[in-house]
């Protein structure tokens, strides 16, 4: 009887875009319903009846917070969204790269709820760190592993595209560890340091663009 490699083993990727899909439509409800239930906490109007200034300031911050993680989500949607209209075949290894990727999409609602109450809180910046990290390195790992030689991708596919997409990919794990650094430093700044991520993406798609009207 002839073996079968599970490697060998290919699919089409519409059922892991239906999933993917799924999972951050879930993920972006779930950061929504996370941030509203602290308005039913009564200890969340405490602050209002002494200092309604600063209670209102200090909502700021945590709204500033909240933004960013959706932001974050939402330009891991991007990204993904972008990448995967090139695959036109997944094998078993692409899918569970991409199911590790989903799993810390999934996970993201409850670093970002614990942000909102305590965002100034060492552990807390740090685990929203990690996950922000994995997140990243999955989704490079995920495009990586596709274009390697053209694996899953259309053979169009230029090998300018193909780097273009992995310096964007690359911009989220480093963000996270420029993050964590900070973290480390002055955890006071930490929100700071996460406008890297839209700024660094949109840098490298600069330098991208003028590289492609360069090389034409």
């Amino acid at each position: 009887m002839n073996s079968v490699n599970p490697k060998e083993i290919i699919q089409t990727p519409e059922r892991l875009n239906r999933i993917t899909d799924i999972v951050f439509a879930v993920s972006m409800v779930l950061f929504i319903v996370s941030g509203m239930l602290t308005f039913n906490d009564a200890t969340f109007w405490a602050d209002y009846e002494t200092d309604p200034g600063q209670f209102v300031l200090n909502r700021a911050g945590e709204l500033f917070t909240a933004f960013l993680v959706f932001l974050f989500i939402a330009l891991y949607w991007y990204t993904n969204a972008n990448q995967s209209k090139y695959i036109v075949k997944v094998d078993n290894t692409y899918t569970w790269i991409s199911l590790l990727f989903l799993f810390f999409i999934a996970l993201a609602p409850y670093p970002n709820a614990l942000s909102m109450q305590f965002g100034d809180d060492f552990y807390v910046q740090l685990f929203f760190n990690i996950d922000m990290f994995f997140i990243g390195l999955f989704g490079y790992l995920a495009w990586f592993y596709a274009s390697k030689n053209h694996r899953l991708i259309h053979k169009e596919v230029t090998r300018g595209q193909i780097t273009a997409i992995n310096r964007e990919m690359i911009v989220e794990p480093l963000v996270a560890v420029l993050a964590t650094v900070v973290t480390l430093i002055n955890t006071s700044y930490w929100e700071v340091s996460l406008l890297l991520l839209p700024v660094g993406i949109i840098v490298v798609a600069m330098i991208g663009r003028k590289k492609r009207k360069a090389a034409q």
